[in-house]
């Protein structure tokens, strides 16, 4: 399946944001002394993602005006977003052992390091809001709906999105199923799967070698793959016939996937409002099927005892309460 022009101009604009690539392609232009500094980059950028523009220029024994400047000869607006472009290099490179070794020794916060959660969850939101891509949303949800059945894939770390998009599509859409764990018997169910099937595989760095070889035996059969992915890098890429872009955050060896959820909310609810009607009819339809077997409890509710597992009394007082307050006859 050939990629359309739009895929390939978001691969391109995204290859340009690779910090590597950027630092070789700038090694022609550089002066001796920034040259100094991008191969002391080139060798130590695990550590250089850590340290501060001061620790920076004495470990490379430049001056701070060098390492100040250079952010800009990449094309970088300043040495912060130079410090977000290795990150996400470390996205691909670094295991998780590695990334605790990488840690201050220091003790820290708590609530410090929840505030640097939440910023960088933050900034991957605001990433996915401005490279965000109208045309390929459209061409992935049209997919979707077209589809006559879906199959979502998606292992290791990124299994509670993979859960997430079965649990949400599946509200508005049948024949939706899921897969979150590497088998043999996934290439059965490929192998099945006919022409108006979709694959739609969720994988970011670092890549799972059993989905990538799941979604390019896939792709040999002629079916339909549609992907979730992090950059241009991303093996499934060459194999998809669309795909959208989301980063998760990486504070220390920990990830986030709040943009990449946030994204798959827009693609179900986008589904969801193409369908109209007939997703009216279904969400009617669960919560009928819902309240007839009691499966939501109200807040402060409290278990009947005597009427079964998934009986719950209207009225939320316990039962010695009620008594007590009752009068004397």
């Amino acid at each position: 399946m050939l990629l359309d022009w739009e895929t390939l101009n978001h691969m391109f604009h995204a290859t340009s944001e690779d910090f590597l690539s950027r630092l070789a392609a700038a090694q022609a232009y550089l002066s001796p002394k920034m040259a100094h500094f991008a191969a002391f980059l080139g060798d130590n950028y695990v550590n250089a993602a850590f340290m501060s523009t001061r620790e920076l220029a004495a470990a490379a024994g430049v001056s701070l005006a060098t390492v100040v400047r250079f952010p800009r000869v990449l094309g970088y607006a300043d040495f912060e977003a130079l410090r977000v472009g290795i990150q996400d290099r470390l996205n691909f490179d670094l295991t998780g052992v590695e990334r605790l070794r990488n840690l201050p020794a220091t003790s820290r916060s708590p609530s410090a390091l929840l505030r640097r959660i939440i910023d960088a969850d933050i900034e991957s939101l605001r990433a996915l809001a401005h490279s965000f891509s109208e045309p390929q949303m459209e061409r992935f949800v049209a997919g979707l709906i077209a589809a006559e059945r879906v199959t979502v894939v998606g292992f290791r770390y990124v299994r509670p999105l993979t859960a997430y998009f079965e649990y949400s599509l599946a509200k508005v859409k049948s024949n939706v199923v899921a897969f979150t764990r590497a088998d043999s018997s996934l290439f059965d169910h490929v192998r099945l799967m006919g022409p108006n099937d979709v694959l739609v595989a969720i994988t970011f760095a670092r890549y799972p070698a059993e989905l990538v070889g799941l979604v390019r035996y896939a792709h040999s059969r002629g079916v339909r793959v549609l992907a979730i992915t992090d950059s241009p890098l991303s093996p499934v890429l060459p194999l998809a016939e669309t795909a959208l872009f989301a980063k998760a955050s990486m504070v220390d060896f920990v990830g986030s996937l709040a943009a990449p959820a946030a994204l798959i909310s827009c693609v179900v609810s986008e589904v969801g409002v193409r369908l109209g009607q007939r997703v009216l009819d279904r969400l009617q339809a669960l919560e009928e099927a819902a309240a007839a077997a009691n499966i939501y409890v109200r807040a402060g509710s409290q278990p009947n005892p005597h009427a079964g597992l998934l009986a719950w009394p209207d009225d939320p007082t316990p039962k010695k309460a009620r008594r007590r307050g009752r009068s004397s006859p």
